[in-house]
């Protein structure tokens, strides 16, 4: 049978990145092969592994595998662990423009930008290929460019923009383009992918990205834009069609083998076991239980689900006590362990949750899976980037912010529904941010909505991080404090610093954000 272009591409593209991060700078590497953009675009072999190129910076481990998740961390459902230095400074908002996070996240969206340019270029020269995989292709690298730029911007604001003529001319050095100016260039490449590619893929072509990502990708953008109307136009595009329906229970999104054909995932990192590693699931996974557990849940989060939330909550989190699929590595159980469910049992071997593996006493379960045989992680575990269930509230958001509360009760409602949880009826805006945090918790949201929340005055993010982060009631937590109370600074924590390096490399061309 014909596997995934996408995932063999991925792994044979002789001049893309070391995956899963084991090149730290992938911009000062020597070149693998002795290909160049004037002997590689000659055929549809080609297109198909430029492309595919395109996607493998997402495998990165420093940027969306589990890097730019320190982000999230900001917010108060997410704490991080861990050896890094500079992801406390950020969750924290002490950034400053020489931290590594801050570089390496700018470095991989601009790899990824570089690439989809030399695709956007040199596959319409291409002389004789399929017209439609020509087509699809070019949609694919519009996406995948627009969503470097859209992760540029949420997180640095004010960015250049280098595109096809800054390539063709030599000239990359550029200053700051305005958030007004990289928002209309994430539209314009949308607008483009929409019309490019395929609403659906067959068997071969799973995980690439369709028009649902690209409509989906709108909406977010037009939220993110203030622009509501918009942002209802094409999310309607999205939750309306068949082909991105929900998957008919939420963990399908987050669990091995119902993510295959899974019409509600548009967009994720099609992680494939024997070709790539799973970032998320080595980066999330309890450090006993072979991950390195760095982004633990809070008990903040924790108690924001309603008590009937089960389905959801179970899929979400792990706690003490709890098991996981297929999971074997035994842990032996020290004193400092031996309370309620493990009391009696010191010296006794468990694959349970320990307190010992989490500083918060939750582990994300989202990205945990295990192979069947027992032998380790799975990284057949695939990583959704955004899910139809996203735009669902994100229309029903800009429906209650334009035309009142109840307006976007039905789109709520469908999400709701597939929780298990009954109706609400007249919901409010404070109704959508309950709903959004905690169907879409530890999947990078909640922080960037408070903060488009916070900059229109619908939130006061004070609020948010002005409490402590807090771990488990049980012993021995015993709701210690995890992360103190922070203070976020307007408008200097709404962006994170330019890299240092980058300003000294561009002369000055480039300056830094305000405040830093």
């Amino acid at each position: 049978m014909k596997r995934n272009h996408l995932i063999i591409a991925t792994s044979v593209l002789v001049f893309a990145t070391a995956i899963a991060g084991c090149i730290k700078h992938p911009l000062e590497t020597e070149p693998a092969g002795n290909y160049t953009t004037q002997n590689y675009w000659r055929n549809q072999t080609d297109v198909l592994a430029g492309v595919a190129g395109i996607y493998n910076i997402l495998f990165q481990e420093d940027g969306a595998g589990h890097g730019n998740y320190i982000f999230e961390d900001q917010s108060d459902d997410i704490s991080v662990d861990g050896d890094h230095d500079d992801y406390k400074a950020i969750e924290r908002f002490n950034a400053n423009p020489t931290l590594y996070q801050i570089r390496t996240t700018w470095i991989f969206s601009y790899e990824q930008i570089a690439r989809a340019n030399n695709a956007i270029i040199y596959i319409p020269k291409v002389p004789v290929m399929d017209e439609d995989i020509r087509t699809r292709s070019m949609g694919e690298a519009y996406f995948l460019r627009a969503y470097a730029y859209w992760t540029l911007n949420n997180i640095y604001g004010e960015v250049p923009i280098v595109l096809e003529d800054n390539v063709l001319n030599g000239n990359y050095n550029v200053p700051k383009n305005t958030s007004e100016e990289v928002r209309a260039q994430i539209e314009a490449d949308l607008l483009k992918a929409a019309d490019m590619l395929p609403e659906t893929y067959g068997e071969a072509d799973r995980g690439r990205v369709s028009k649902g990502a690209a409509w989906g990708m709108l909406c977010k953008l037009y939220m993110t834009w203030e622009k509501l109307d918009k942002a209802i136009e094409y999310g309607q595009k999205v939750i309306s069609n068949a082909n991105y329906s929900l998957a008919p229970k939420y963990a399908d999104n987050f669990t091995v083998g119902t993510q295959i054909d899974n019409s509600e995932i548009l967009f994720a990192i099609w992680n494939k076991d024997q070709f790539n590693a799973a970032p998320a699931n080595i980066y999330f996974t309890a450090r006993a239980w072979n991950g390195w557990g760095f982004h633990h849940p809070t008990e903040n989060f924790a108690e924001a689900f309603e008590p009937g939330d089960t389905a959801r909550k179970k899929a979400t989190l792990v706690a003490v006590g709890d098991s996981v699929p297929n999971q074997s590595s035994l842990i032996t159980i020290g004193p400092a362990d031996a309370y309620q469910m493990f009391a009696g049992k010191e010296g006794q071997e468990t694959g349970r949750m320990l307190p010992s593996q989490s500083t918060t006493g939750y582990n994300l379960r989202k990205y945990t899976a295990f192979k069947p045989d027992g032998s380790g992680l799975n990284n057949d575990l695939k990583q959704p980037l955004l899910r139809t269930a996203d735009i669902y509230l994100l229309v029903a958001e800009a429906k209650v912010r334009t035309s009142g509360a109840g307006a976007g009760d039905n789109e709520i409602n469908v999400v709701r529904k597939r929780a298990g949880l009954g109706e609400v009826h007249g919901a409010a805006f404070n109704d959508v941010v309950h709903e959004r945090r905690v169907e879409l918790g530890g999947e990078n949201v909640r922080y960037f909505d408070l903060l488009r929340w916070d900059k229109v005055q619908l939130i006061n993010m004070d609020t948010i991080v002005g409490k402590p982060k807090l771990a488990s009631p049980l012993p021995p937590y015993n709701s210690s404090v995890v992360v103190p109370a922070r203070t976020f600074t307007r408008p200097k924590d709404y962006y994170m610093p330019i890299p240092q390096n980058v300003i000294d490399e561009s002369k000055g061309i480039i300056t830094q954000n305000p405040n830093y």
